[in-house]
């Protein structure tokens, strides 16, 4: 094949580029895995050669690839695994799913199961391990709610892990004891979790990698053409869970692009992971990326960290999981290396730590060149989103997040602090880079889903009319650019992705519409029609 012709060209299309200087073209050409050149129909075609494949994408819409800045691929493959916990609606449904999930699966030695949550329960409460030995007191049972922050053990988990009346609540994380005994009643809050998860038996390669396939088939029908995801947990996640991805990628089984993000939570940890990532190229399809680490918990569980007391618990503002002087020496170990650092802060207290992180190693190390970013920034205050666009952080917002939350913010937090509650509008205005991403499996990562979320702020059931907050609202445009160049920016990926530009990988999906312009409540059931990376289609 002659060089300057196109492996491949799509027409009979709108292809919505996002692209400034050409924002809509008819037309675009393929050459190793890039695009050569956009436009006109008849002009694209006339750079066909006898050999150029020429596909017909009958009218439909096109857009760049979607990317989901933050997501956890493989938590989401292993949860398929275990018990489906998110359609239950009280902690009786919790027992019988997993009563029918032993039944089906005799040979499990731990019963898992994630998902649920309590805020949709009949009667809004945390299951206990009395509840859960019901499933099973043979067996140890632990069910993960939605946040990943929370889990509750029954009573043969908890003897497993050695976890009594006289167990000391771990830095970072605490055991919900009854008032009156002192005993255990099976809820472990953030760092308190490991002490059981811990013991679960470990997955093998092959197991990591046929969950990861699923995963990753899952994704690229969902239109997800790239993926940032958290899998990598402590450096003993670096020999299996790395593992498995070097070889899928290696053997040409990623149909997507995948960056993964580390969580190293300790200098020693940090330190290994550096060692690794200086000493891995980017693969065909893997990137090993950032730095992850977490601030705080989750709004839900009421562990993310406040500055006021929460209103509907007024005894707690929640858990930082880092004191000022242990996040700023792994944020600047990173920086100092010139690694990207992306830290989970969902409360204004843990938001002012991370600020001042940032702030300090971006003092100490001015060559660091990798955009710090926040992830989630959910309940923030005026005066931190300014400081945000001063010091040119990225926020990575996950706007499916709302749908649910707008029952209970207000309740959590109280109006006042709420006013600035997931402020995406107000952030785009001040200029703070923003990127969309779903925390999948904590929500569904399909990117419609998230469209729609960022578009109404309203539930699926429409509530509250006219949206929650709703000038915070986003338009069409900007609700795609959150998932496509804004996951590229974030990723300092913007000259490889994000639109459909002569130069840019050949990332794109097909819809039967118009994204930014249909009424966004057909999002909710559209679905697409093909997804391309690399010019070539990988689902359906």
């Amino acid at each position: 094949m002659d060089k300057a012709q196109p492996t491949a060209v799509f027409f009979n299309a709108r292809f919505l580029t996002l692209d400034p200087s050409l924002p809509e073209v008819e037309a675009l050409a393929v050459r190793d895995g890039r695009i050569l050149a956009v436009g006109g129909k008849e002009e694209i075609l006339r750079l066909a050669g006898p050999a150029t494949h020429r596909e017909d994408l009958g009218g439909q819409v096109a857009v760049p690839g979607f990317h989901d800045s933050h997501l956890h691929l493989l938590s989401w493959g292993l949860t398929m695994d275990g018990v489906q916990l998110s359609k239950a609606r009280s902690v009786q449904e919790l027992v019988e799913l997993g009563r029918a999930y032993v039944q089906e699966n005799p040979g499990r030695q731990w019963i898992l199961g994630r998902g649920f949550n309590d805020e949709l329960f009949t009667e809004a409460r945390l299951p206990t391990r009395a509840d859960l030995d019901q499933i099973s007191p043979m067996q140890p049972v632990v069910f993960t709610r939605v946040c990943g922050h929370i889990c509750t053990a029954n009573s043969r988990a908890l003897e497993l892990a050695g976890i009594n009346e006289h167990t000391p609540d771990p830095p970072g994380g605490s055991i919900d004891r009854d008032t009156a005994t002192g005993r255990p009643t099976g809820v472990l809050r953030e760092n308190a979790v490991e002490l059981v998860t811990k013991l679960i038996p470990s997955p093998t390669v092959e197991d990591l990698k046929r969950v990861l396939r699923r995963a990753c088939a899952r994704a690229a029908a969902l239109g997800l053409t790239t993926v940032q995801s958290n899998d990598l947990h402590g450096a003993a996640s670096l020999d299996k869970r790395l593992r498995a991805y070097l070889e899928l990628d290696q053997a040409g089984e990623l149909p997507i692009r995948i960056i993964l993000q580390a969580s190293m939570p300790t200098l020693e940890e940090l330190h290994a992971y550096l060692e690794v990532w200086k000493a891995t190229p980017p693969g065909a399809q893997l990137t090993l990326g950032p730095l992850k680490l977490f601030a705080d918990g989750s709004l839900g569980g009421r562990t993310a960290a406040l500055t006021c007391p929460y209103g509907d618990a007024p005894d707690t503002r929640g858990m930082l999981i880092y004191n000022q002087e242990e996040l700023d020496q792994l944020v600047l170990t990173a920086a100092q290396h010139d690694l990207q650092v992306a830290v989970h802060a969902i409360g204004d207290r843990a938001l002012d730590l991370v600020l001042n992180s940032f702030a300090r190693a971006k003092a100490t190390y001015p060559a660091w060149s990798k955009r710090p970013r926040v992830i989630h920034a959910q309940i923030t205050r005026y005066d931190q989103l300014v400081r945000l666009s001063q010091l040119g952080v990225v926020a990575d917002i996950q706007p499916i997040f709302v749908p649910t939350d707008l029952h209970f913010v207000e309740e959590r937090v109280g109006a006042e602090k709420a006013s600035y509650a997931y402020a995406w509008k107000t952030m785009g205005t001040l200029g703070i880079p923003t990127a969309g991403g779903s925390d999948c499996p904590v929500e569904p990562c399909n990117p419609l889903l998230g469209l729609h979320a960022a578009r109404t702020r309203q539930d699926r059931s429409g509530y509250p009319p006219g949206g929650w907050h709703p000038q915070e609202r986003l338009t069409g445009a900007e609700a795609l650019r959150l998932f496509t160049t804004g996951s590229a920016y974030a990723a300092h990926e913007e000259a490889d992705r994000g639109t459909l530009s002569p130069g840019r990988l050949a990332d794109f999906v097909v819809l039967p519409a118009d994204p930014t312009e249909t009424d966004p409540w057909k999002l909710l059931t559209m679905e697409v029609t093909a997804t391309y990376v690399g010019g070539k289609r990988v689902s359906p």
